[in-house]
């Protein structure tokens, strides 16, 4: 209450992440916020199910009777830059009367199952994004048709990112590195790992920020991940490393590409799992429409040194710096999942190899593309789900994650899956309308 006084705060958004990835919240005046901040505010307990559609699934077991409270973790709070005299808390959804775990909560499981490892991960996402603008006719257009990589693309955008970048520092967020990115107007902005909780937390308040920051100029942020069909796609790579007592258990000198067998195990879970992964990872009917190959996306299940087109990158580590920036890349995820569900299922993926010793094969120093299909199939290479349908198939059959989701939390994902993946299927596009009838 003193950093909201001092600060002239007089909203703050209460924000939740629901399970279909759309960020979501309300705001308390500050006359009001003191008795919030212990209470938290009472939504529907279907609200963590809402789809991106703004609808319930007809399939849900939720609907019109029950509330759960979304009540703030204190540590998140941040007095936000881009919009005036306002500031922001992150919730976990508790039970209304004893604010116990509820089951249908991401950021509460998450750290429900980091309390069980034992370990410190150290996790970062690295997001990709666009910045549109309206042409003459109303229609998202890229803002301006840079090359990769190119000081155009830094100098027409420039006072967007630097605005951008300021805002995440003024939030505590340390930002390493900014670079126009192989899409026109679509941007890189790395920043700096965290511990797992906080690292998501940072994603939610990297996608508020790019967002507000860019409405301030008048653009829109987008991280829709496939949003034109003759440009890149826009990924959330996720970078991670295991610790134990001030040690990389990911780094081993002696090992093959100086990854330890910890390390290799963890990528074997990630692999024997990836094809379900996929459904937390790469959440939206849209989202496979960038895992293609030849893309630098990955399409398939494999991993290797470097290699952009493997599910699972090995991050070769910094010249003298090798025992503490040597660690894994999971290339399969976009901006539009939630963090904290995505994260979870890729931790209990790698740690559930662990446990299993899981051997992940050998690495695949090429574009798995290439190698054909007898090949990969000889290797146990697979390739990844090609639809949000084939996605929610094979999460159906794992087991993983429903022991890491529970019961309800579990089916009710599927639920919502479905949901997306049937209302896509059912419109029918301009696409189809132009090719198809006239010809029939």
């Amino acid at each position: 209450m003193r950093l909201v006084k001092e600060s002239n705060v007089e909203l703050t958004r209460f924000i939740y992440v629901d399970n279909d990835g759309v960020i979501r919240g309300h705001a308390a005046t500050t006359g009001e916020l003191e008795g919030d901040l212990e209470s938290g505010h009472n939504y529907s307990v279907a609200m963590p199910f809402f789809s991106a559609l703004d609808e319930l699934g007809p399939e849900t077991q939720f609907g019109c009777v029950g509330e759960i409270s979304a009540v703030p973790d204190l540590d998140t709070f941040k007095v936000l830059p881009y919009v005036p005299n306002t500031a922001s808390l992150i919730c976990d959804f508790v039970t209304k009367d004893a604010h116990q775990p509820t089951g249908v909560c991401a950021r509460s499981m998450l750290k429900e199952f980091l309390s069980r490892t034992g370990f410190n991960f150290k996790v970062s996402f690295e997001n990709e994004f666009y910045l549109l603008k309206r042409d003459d006719h109303g229609r998202l257009v890229p803002y301006e048709q840079s090359l990769c990589f190119s000081t155009n693309g830094m100098n027409e955008s420039h006072q967007i990112i630097l605005d951008t970048i300021r805002a995440l520092q003024q939030q505590g967020i340390v930002v390493e590195k900014h670079y126009p990115e192989y899409g026109p107007a679509q941007h890189e902005i790395v920043c700096k790992y965290d511990d797992a909780l906080k690292a998501c937390d940072n994603q939610v308040i990297f996608r508020e920020t790019a967002r507000g920051v860019a409405r301030n100029h008048g653009v829109v942020a987008s991280f829709m991940p496939k949003p034109f069909q003759n440009l890149a796609g826009s990924g959330a790579h996720i970078h991670l490393s295991l610790w134990e007592d001030g040690q990389n258990l990911f780094y081993d000198r002696a090992g093959q590409f100086n990854l330890s067998d910890t390390a290799r195990w963890f990528i074997g879970g990630i692999l024997n799992h990836i094809r379900a992964l996929c459904a937390f990872t790469a959440s939206t009917v849209t989202s496979y429409k960038r895992l293609i190959p030849h893309n630098w996306a990955s399409a398939y299940g494999c991993y290797g040194p470097d290699n952009r087109e493997a599910a699972v990158r090995i991050v070769s580590g910094i010249k003298g710096k090798a025992d503490r920036s040597t660690n894994l890349e999971f290339k399969s995820i976009d901006g539009a999942c939630n963090p904290y569900l995505a994260l979870a299922a890729v931790l209990a993926a790698g740690m559930d190899g662990i446990q299993g010793k899981a051997d992940p094969g050998a690495a695949v120093l090429v574009d798995p593309d290439s190698l054909g299909a007898a090949e990969r199939k000889a290797r146990g290479i697979c390739r990844l789900p090609e639809t949000l349908g084939e996605a929610i198939e094979a999460l159906k059959e794992d087991k993983l994650f429903e022991e890491l989701l529970g019961e309800v939390m579990f089916s009710e994902y599927i639920k919502l899956k479905r949901f997306d993946w049937l209302a896509y299927n059912r419109h029918v596009s301009q696409w189809e309308i132009d090719r198809y009838a006239e010809i029939f």
